[in-house]
């Protein structure tokens, strides 16, 4: 599958604008996009790099939900060093495009941020010459893909033990995980590291799909594959040698 492809996939309709990747995850998926000033209508597009990786766009979601944005532009209205790093980066930014007004995400007023998906996919893409502005709010947002990772694995084993009042469905659950767990052994072997885990979660959808369907076609597994292979992934995590809580 092209990159655009996948970016429709991460954002939920084709993009706009869309010129290449910047950035990839770690797992080698879009993660920052960057856009032509103008989209295939001749319509202007503000935007020059863009957030598709969606724990990325949910982490900077939470930072405005919590009052983000107010924090950040008080912050770099107040300290001197991120005022100048955001007027900075403004200024960078209309030189890369000099075919529209603003700065970056369109931004047009000083004193504030407009959008912080905005800063940060620029902090992302510029992380050599980013601004320091942008840099932060990046790296305050977005945690290590690894420990995003062990994240839905701790998530997958809460929602498998919130199952243990139902005793039929929890067995069930768990003669379902010793199979990811069995897939686990023979793939990732007795000896291993939580990045080298991690990179066997990358495709693990597909084989855990094949082993489930393989022991226990038509018996409903598909609506359980998500907890039972994050909690499998949980387990198997406490093996590594380089594990810690």
């Amino acid at each position: 599958m092209d990159d655009r492809s996948l970016v429709e996939l991460q954002i939920g309709r084709p993009p706009r604008a869309f010129r290449r990747v910047v950035v990839r995850c770690a797992y080698g998926k879009p993660a920052v996009t960057e856009q032509a000033p103008y989209d295939e209508s001749g319509e202007p597009f503000p935007t020059t790099y863009y957030l598709t990786c969606s724990y990325l766009v949910a982490a900077i979601a939470r930072l405005e939900a919590a009052g983000g944005v107010e924090r950040w532009s008080r912050r770099t209205r107040d300290e001197p060093e991120l005022r100048e790093s955001a007027e900075r980066g403004h200024r960078e930014q209309r030189r890369l495009r000099p075919e529209l007004p603003g700065g970056i995400g369109g931004q047009t007023r000083t004193g504030g941020l407009k959008c912080l998906h905005a800063h940060a996919g620029r902090g992302r893409a510029t992380v050599a010459a980013g601004t320091l502005l942008h840099r932060q709010l990046a790296s305050s947002a977005m945690p290590s893909a690894l420990e995003t990772t062990r994240s839905e694995w701790e998530d997958g084993h809460r929602r498998l033990e919130a199952a243990a009042g139902d005793r039929t469905r929890y067995e069930r659950l768990l003669a379902e995980l010793e199979l990811v767990v069995e897939q686990l052994r023979k793939r990732v072997g007795q000896t291993f590291t939580l990045g080298e885990l991690a990179a066997a979660y990358g495709d693990a959808d597909r084989w855990v799909q094949e082993a489930l369907a393989e022991r226990e076609p038509g018996a409903g597994w598909p609506a359980r594959l998500t907890i039972v292979q994050d909690a499998a992934f949980h387990r198997y995590s406490r093996g590594a040698v380089d594990y810690r809580p």
